[in-house]
């Protein structure tokens, strides 16, 4: 009997003890709430706040406001709050920050065992921001921040930390909300098979919602009839289960206005008003104008959802957000979620220019279709192929199977794609020590080289050859090497070189360390191995620099530097530009919170940072690299980087990414700015000063456009998360489009 009644007295202690702790915490008036009522938090070190309020769709609510020039500071600590071992727990809170800098939000969780003893913490969020020359604060709109995680074995109460100190600028706190048993991360289990195998792995699940303050729109009749809602959603913006749709997302049609020879991209959600089955979408042929059907093929994809890794390649912090698009299929679609569609219409080059009309039609189970129109106005205009001397490229690791290879450069070439970065050299010590071609190497090469020529990938491709020195036995310490070691490396590239040339290869760009400037080891093999490849006739040599000290050290022994993003500044491109240096940039595009999740953040990279930072290309990483299930980015030690995902089984379909997506039309906005350049060149060469005057204006307006955008990666990033509207690059295309077709005109006198 004993036993029995232990875990009862234990428990009655446990709540005694709450119940206490509940009666002398401090309320500071903010109204917090959590699945059980208001929460008791205790404000002592809070100063200088004061109150506000913000709209959220159409609500006014009270929020605190933290200002450094008043020297404010918030500091709460909650009650502590009863929880489950294994089982999820959620804090909740709105955010708004003006040009903040410091330690703006930072919320953890303490965790308490059976007698409130703490027994470890975990953060839940932070949001910081240096100051510095370079760097302004952050600033952002209203986001509702939803943080979740598995409460560890020992755990059974928790306290909330919730601390604001900016050192410059404001943050404002709104609405907070602790939740028991928290639906998302039952939500996000579902796309991650890995997540809630072992609950030790203790994930932490964010979703981010923007907060708009105008009220949710009233569904149309025919709306009604279908049980969902329909909104554009232009490059997957906030494209996630909940994201809600607002004034500016509810069009009648959705329209496209596209040269020849590029892509129109339609993309909408539907928003379930009540629980729906079998939600199915369907595509009525081609669109149709005046000039007859428009002859194309159309791809229509249904946006996946995927719980991914944010804040680094090997977090534990994961969101669920659109991770790719593929083939249509029937859905249940619970009341309030969103399923998102993508409708790729390519504009053939031969189209005559006009009106194309067309329709969608998504139809749940029992009830009415919900038709949605679309209209695409293709221009006389055709853009120019990207300059000779302009990369756009990928980390690419070939698949062995020959098919495959060849759909995927064949995808690289729709999408814009020009280059390559290759890895693995091919040249190897004999049983007598000499050099020896890998000929099995070579013939994959070979294969990878003539499906490049093929899809017109003609730019020079960097080979990243760092197996050399295990290949031919040569030291990683540079101190070690001798005569001997420096002819057989110099022998080596000699060989592949001409063997590139006699294979009719694209021109190899040798690359034989990864940025180097990680480790003082790597920096010296750099060092050495650059300075001897740069005394050596007709090599083309190359690196990744990721600081700018060491752009500044090693760029006098290469013809080419890729610089990391956050490297990128214009006085580090002013210095290689002025060393005579090809200069591109790279960043983890794929899976990267830190670079954005969206097809419309990407555009903005090549389209439009790229000209503005002076640079000649960019490189992402990577076109796939994935460990396990592609699907599933959880089921290994780090992240996948995937531009286009492997095709389910049975479909020979490549599923591409947002950010894909968002590149090929960055690519298309890149050659309309090459094609306003070369215009305004060619009127203002004219004998017809109207037609020179509309040269110089359209050089003035690229000018001003391109000056819009910031010139450093660090900055450019921070600007497209917080500062740009969603749809500048929209905006910035359709001003040059004009300019285009008046130069076009003036030329002609028309």
């Amino acid at each position: 009997m004993n036993k029995l009644l232990a875990p009862l007295v234990a428990l009655a202690l446990f709540l005694i003890v709450l119940t206490t702790c509940a009666r002398n915490q401090k309320v500071p008036g903010l109204l917090f709430e959590s699945d059980r009522g208001e929460v008791a938090w205790d404000s002592t070190g809070s100063a200088g706040v004061y109150w506000s309020s913000y709209l959220d769709a159409g609500d006014t609510l009270r929020c605190l406001v933290i200002d450094s020039d008043s020297m404010g500071r918030l500091e709460l600590v909650s009650e502590p709050l009863a929880v489950e071992p294994r089982r999820p727990v959620s804090f909740a809170y709105a955010v708004r920050t003006e040009e903040g800098t410091g330690e703006l939000v930072s919320v953890s969780l303490l965790l308490l065992d059976d007698s409130l003893r703490t027994v470890g913490d975990t953060v839940l969020h932070a949001i910081d921001s240096p100051a510095g020359e370079e760097i302004e604060g952050d600033t952002r709109g209203w986001i509702e921040y939803t943080r979740s995680l598995l409460v560890p074995g020992r755990v059974r109460a928790v306290k909330v930390r919730l601390l604001c100190a900016p050192r410059e600028g404001r943050v404002s706190i709104g609405r907070c909300r602790f939740s028991r048993d928290e639906g998302w991360l039952a939500y996000a289990a579902t796309f991650s098979p890995h997540l809630g195998r072992r609950p030790e792995d203790g994930y932490v699940f964010t979703a981010g919602r923007m907060i708009h303050p105008e009220s949710a729109p009233v569904p149309l009749p025919a709306e009604t009839a279908a049980g969902m809602m329909m909104f554009e959603r232009k490059g997957l913006v906030d494209a996630t289960p909940y994201a809600n749709p607002h004034a500016g997302d509810r069009v009648g049609v959705l329209y496209e206005r596209v040269p020849r020879g590029t892509v129109a991209p339609l993309v909408f959600g539907v928003k379930a008003l009540e629980n729906l089955a079998g939600v199915r979408v369907s595509l009525s042929g081609s669109p149709t104008g005046e000039q007859g059907a428009l002859r194309t093929q159309s791809l229509l994809y249904q946006a996946r959802y995927a719980a991914t890794r944010l804040e680094g390649s090997s977090s534990r912090v994961f969101g669920v957000r659109t991770r790719m698009l593929e083939s249509p299929s029937p859905m249940s679609l619970p009341v309030g979620e969103n399923l998102f569609y993508w409708l790729d219409v390519p504009v053939p080059e031969n189209t005559r220019p006009g009106i194309y009309e067309g329709r969608l039609s998504v139809q749940a189970d029992g009830r009415a279709a919900l038709e949605v129109p679309y209209r695409i106005e293709v221009l006389d205009i055709t853009l120019p192929p990207l300059p000779d001397s302009v990369v756009v490229g990928f980390y690419y690791y070939p698949p062995a199977d020959p098919a495959l290879l060849r759909d995927q450069l064949r995808d690289m070439a729709g999408h814009g794609i020009n280059a390559v970065s290759l890895s693995g050299s091919f040249i190897t010590l004999s049983e007598a020590g000499g050099l020896r071609i890998d000929w099995e190497r070579v013939v994959t090469l070979d294969r990878v080289m003539a499906q490049m020529r093929r899809f017109g990938m003609s730019r020079p491709t960097s080979l990243y050859v760092a197996d050399i020195y295990e290949k031919l036995e040569l030291p990683r310490d540079a101190s070690r090497w001798t005569g001997q070691h420096d002819k057989r490396f110099t022998g080596a590239i000699r060989l592949m070189n001409n063997t590139a040339i006699n294979r009719g290869w694209s021109r190899l760009m040798f690359f034989p360390v990864d940025e180097p400037a990680n480790d003082p080891g790597q920096m010296a093999l750099a060092r050495h191995t650059l300075g001897l490849l740069d005394n050596m006739d007709g090599i083309l040599t190359l690196c990744d620099l990721n600081t700018t000290s060491s752009v500044q050290e090693l760029s006098f022994y290469l013809d080419a530097v890729v610089i990391q993003v956050s490297s990128v500044f214009p006085r580090i491109v002013e210095l290689t530009a002025g060393r005579g240096l090809s200069t591109f940039f790279y960043l983890p595009a794929f899976g990267s919170y830190d670079t954005g999740h969206d097809a419309a953040f990407h555009r903005l990279i090549p389209g439009w940072f790229l000209p503005r930072s002076g640079t000649r290309g960019v490189y992402y990483f990577a076109y796939q690299l994935t460990e396990g299930d592609p699907a599933d980015e959880l089921d290994g030690r780090r992240r996948d980087w995937c531009a286009a995902y492997p095709a389910a089984a049975g479909q020979s379909m490549l599923r591409p990414s947002p950010e894909y997506q968002g590149i090929r039309r960055g690519i298309e906005d890149l050659r309309l700015v090459y094609m306003v350049r070369a215009l305004s060149v060619r009127c203002q060469a004219s004998d017809d000063e109207a037609v020179r005057r509309r040269g110089r204006g359209a050089a003035a307006k690229l000018k001003a456009i391109l000056e819009q955008v910031e010139p450093s990666g660090p900055a450019v990033i921070r600007q497209i998360h917080n500062q740009l509207d969603t749809y500048a690059a929209e905006r910035w295309r359709r001003e040059l489009l004009d300019e285009v077709g008046w130069m076009q005109r003036a030329m002609e006198g028309r």
